[in-house]
C-alpha cells in the first residue's frame, strides 16, 4: 500500500515564472456567465481592473449593441459576482464560419483568440456528432447568440489576462430531467455537453435541471482537463465565485500555482523491505543464478558490491529490495541458493517518481517506454529483442527508437 502525495518545488532562481492554473470547483454547475463572474470576482481580489479591460476587445467583435452588467450577488450564502451580457433580441443566430471570422478579426490577444476559436470548433464538432451531420452544416442556435459569443470571448480574454495556463476541473454535476431548447426537449446533460465532457468526471443525476451548459463545457474543453488523482495539493493565490441565474447556481475558481511544468510534481511514497547479507565464498555463476531467481520472485532490485571481510578475505555484499509481502519468500531464496547463514532485514520508507508505461509503435514492433519525472526511457528488453532479431548493434536500435519517441512527442 502506498499513499500518493503531491510535493511542490518552486524554483525562484530559475527565472521561469510559476505555472498558473485555474482550479474549478463546479459544485453548483458550470456555465460561461458563471465562469466569467468568478474570474471578475477573482480579478477584483487581485486588485485588477478586468471589467474595464474587456470593453475594447469585445467591442472589436462588432456584435449588436451590448452591455456587461457585473454585479454583486449571493448564492448559497456565498458572496459572488453575477455577470450578464445584455444584448438586443436577435431573430437569427450564426453559423461557425461567421463566428470564427469575427473572432479572427477582433483585437483579442492571440492566445485568447485561439482558445475562443477552439471552444466554438469543439462545440461544432460535438453538435455534428449529435445530429449526424458534417461540421460545416452545424447551425448554432442559443450558442450562436451574441451573449454566448461574448461569454466565450470574455472568459478567454480574462484567463489570458490572468496568465492562466490551463483549467483543472473536479467532478461536474450531471443534472437531471430535461431542458427545452431550439431542438425541443433534451435530456440533461444536453447531448452535445456529453460529448464535450468526455474524459471528465460527471456525477449522474446530481443537481436539478441543466447544471452544465454548452458554453461552459466548450470553454472547459478548450482550456482545461480533468483534475487527476494526486493533484490535490496546491498553493492558492486567489479565489473567486461566479453566480448563475438560479439561486443555487454558483461556481468557485481558485488561481493556483505549480512549478512551471505541472501543477504539482507527483511523488509516490510506500514501504520497501531491504534484505542484506555478506558472502565470502560464493561462485560468480551462482550469484547470477540467485539474482535471476530473486527477480523472478518479484524483487524490485538485486545488487552486489565488493567489500573486505574478516581476515582480509574479499567478499560481496548482497542487497535485495522486495515489497514487504514477498519478504519471507525472498529470505528463503537467499538462504537456500547461497552460502549465507543469515539475512539482515529492515522495512524502510521510499519515495519514488510516479511512473507510466506507454507503447511506441516502431517499424520493428512495439517498444515499451517508461515515463517518470518528465523523462521517457525505452525498456531494455524490448531494445534487446529487436537487436537480436535484426542482428543490429544495440546502440543503433536505442538511438533509432529514441528519435521515433521524440517525433511522437511533438505530434
Amino acid at each position: 500500500m502506498y499513499i500518493r502525495r503531491t510535493v511542490s518545488r518552486p524554483d525562484s532562481s530559475s527565472g521561469v515564472a510559476p505555472r498558473k492554473t485555474a482550479l474549478l470547483d463546479p459544485f453548483g454547475g458550470l456555465a460561461g456567465d458563471m465562469l466569467l463572474g468568478a474570474l471578475l470576482d477573482l480579478d477584483a481580489e487581485l486588485e485588477g481592473d478586468l471589467e474595464a479591460a474587456l470593453a475594447e476587445p469585445l467591442s472589436s467583435l462588432n456584435l449588436p449593441d451590448w452591455r456587461l452588467d457585473a454585479s454583486p450577488a449571493m448564492r448559497r450564502q456565498l458572496g459572488c459576482v453575477k455577470a450578464t451580457f445584455h444584448v438586443p433580441d436577435e431573430a437569427d443566430h450564426r453559423h461557425l464560419p461567421e463566428i470564427r471570422a469575427r473572432i479572427e478579426a477582433s483585437s483579442l490577444p492571440a492566445r485568447a483568440k485561439h482558445k475562443a476559436d477552439a471552444a466554438f470548433v469543439v462545440l461544432a464538432e460535438a453538435e455534428a456528432k449529435v445530429h449526424r451531420i458534417p461540421v460545416e452544416r452545424v447551425h448554432f442556435h442559443e450558442v450562436g447568440a451574441a451573449d454566448a459569443i461574448l461569454d466565450i470571448c470574455a472568459v478567454s480574454f480574462a484567463l489570458d489576462r490572468l496568465g492562466v495556463d490551463e483549467l483543472l476541473c473536479g467532478p461536474l454535476p450531471g443534472g437531471s430531467g430535461t431542458i427545452r431548447c431550439a431542438h425541443g426537449d433534451m435530456p440533461c446533460p444536453a447531448p452535445a455537453v456529453v460529448h464535450l465532457l468526455a474524459d471528465f468526471v460527471v456525477l449522474a443525476g446530481v443537481g436539478e435541471g441543466e447544471m452544465v451548459t454548452p458554453t461552459g463545457a466548450a470553454l472547459l474543453r478548450a482550456w482545461g482537463r480533468p483534475l487527476e488523482d494526486g493533484e490535490l495539493g496546491y498553493r492558492s493565490r486567489g479565489v473567486g465565485y461566479g453566480a448563475g441565474t438560479r439561486e443555487r447556481s454558483v461556481l468557485r475558481v481558485s488561481l493556483v500555482e505549480g512549478d512551471g511544468q505541472e501543477l504539482e510534481e507527483q511523488l509516490e511514497r510506500d514501504q520497501i523491505c531491504v534484505l542484506e547479507t555478506h558472502l565470502d565464498d560464493e561462485s560468480p555463476e551462482l550469484l547470477a543464478w540467485v539474482s535471476d531467481r530473486l527477480f523472478e520472485l518479484g524483487a524490485v532490485d538485486v545488487a552486489f558490491a565488493p567489500l573486505t571481510m574478516k581476515k582480509g578475505r574479499p567478499g560481496l555484499a548482497l542487497t535485495v529490495l522486495v515489497p514487504p509481502p514477498l519478504r519471507e519468500r525472498a529470505v528463503a531464496t537467499i538462504l537456500r541458493e547461497t552460502t549465507a547463514l543469515g539475512v539482515r532485514e529492515q522495512v524502510v520508507a521510499r519515495t519514488i517518481l510516479a511512473r507510466e508505461i506507454t507503447t511506441l509503435d516502431t517499424p520493428w514492433g512495439p517498444v515499451r517506454i517508461k515515463h517518470a519525472g518528465g523523462r521517457g526511457r525505452p525498456e531494455y528488453e524490448d531494445l534487446a529483442r529487436i537487436a537480436r532479431a535484426r542482428q543490429l548493434p544495440l546502440r543503433e536500435v536505442a538511438e533509432a527508437v529514441a528519435a521515433l519517441a521524440r517525433e511522437a512527442s511533438k505530434r
